[in-house]
């Protein structure tokens, strides 16, 4: 398992895009029933072929066509897009690697429902345990990919005082806070552990909540000036950049670091394949672009 390492300073770029996501209400709770993932659970074609078509020849029309089938967290969605067609781009068979990505809850749901999967990459540790334990993943092999760091993004406090961490901000500065529905997202599991060692997530508080199913549609909420503050995570903050917002320190122990756990799955067609594909996930060619990403492997 990889090491925790210390907080990095933010790299603030351009904004991105708005991402359309559903309406948000400071002035409810938390939703008492999960919501429904925001990212489709479509494969996404990482191979020279269209998108989505899974049939497509190979570079040698005689031989059949390999398919290794991803199932992982949305939050990786660009370091293993490239990774993937990095990986099938240096194999003499170019494999198809379709990616199915969304949160971790839905992750968990689809292999306890028995889908067929090749490799699983899920950002809950506590979720590959239980799916391990029921012989859904095969124990054998399974790899810590990376991690990542969840923070939190908000407004310049307007009180300037340096003992002031994020927790004293929370309905003080920050009326309205956003971050992962904690029964679906990884990140928002971390969110509510910070939340409940500082008494700030009980019935006085929850008024100040806005959730979503995955972290760029928590970004979505802080770019329609919907939220004073989001938690997300450190990756999401590599290419975006809100004015008159700021990166703020959330310590170890309140919220600590989210692996990446990546593992074959027991109906796997292609098993051999997946593990060569872990392989060149943890190799040393991999290294330079998960930190292109923001994410640690060291």
């Amino acid at each position: 398992m990889v090491p925790v390492l210390a907080w990095v300073g933010l790299i603030p770029l351009h904004a991105q895009t708005p991402v359309p996501a559903r309406p948000a209400d400071p002035n409810q709770a938390i939703p008492a029933q999960p919501v429904v993932p925001a990212v489709p659970a479509a494969p996404l074609s990482v191979t020279n072929a269209p998108a989505g078509d899974t049939n497509a020849p190979s570079a040698n029309p005689q031989a059949p066509t390999v398919t290794l089938t991803v199932l992982a967290d949305v939050s990786l969605k660009k370091v293993l897009q490239e990774l993937a067609q990095n990986w099938a781009d240096s194999l003499p068979s170019n494999p198809q690697v379709p990616l199915a990505l969304t949160n971790a809850g839905t992750i968990r749901n689809k292999i306890m429902d028995g889908e067929v999967w090749d490799v699983v990459i899920s950002a809950d540790v506590d979720d590959v345990k239980a799916m391990t334990d029921k012989g859904l993943l095969l124990a054998a092999g399974q790899r810590s990919l990376a991690r990542n760091t969840v923070v939190i993004y908000g407004r310049h406090a307007l009180i300037k005082d340096d003992d002031l961490e994020w927790f004293d901000l929370i309905g003080t500065e920050w009326k309205r806070v956003a971050f992962g529905n904690p029964e679906l997202v990884a990140s928002g599991r971390v969110v509510k552990r910070a939340l409940d060692k500082h008494d700030l997530y009980d019935g006085d508080h929850m008024k100040l909540y806005t959730t979503a199913p995955n972290e760029e549609r928590v970004l979505a909420v802080a770019e329609r000036e919907q939220a004073d503050a989001v938690f997300v995570y450190k990756t999401d903050l590599v290419d975006f950049n809100l004015p008159g917002f700021e990166g703020y320190l959330i310590k170890d122990e309140d919220a600590p670091p989210v692996f990446y756990i990546a593992s074959i799955a027991a109906k796997s067609k292609n098993p051999d394949l997946g593990r060569a594909f872990l392989d060149y996930l943890t190799g040393d060619s991999a290294r330079a672009v998960w930190a292109k990403y923001g994410f640690e492997t060291d």
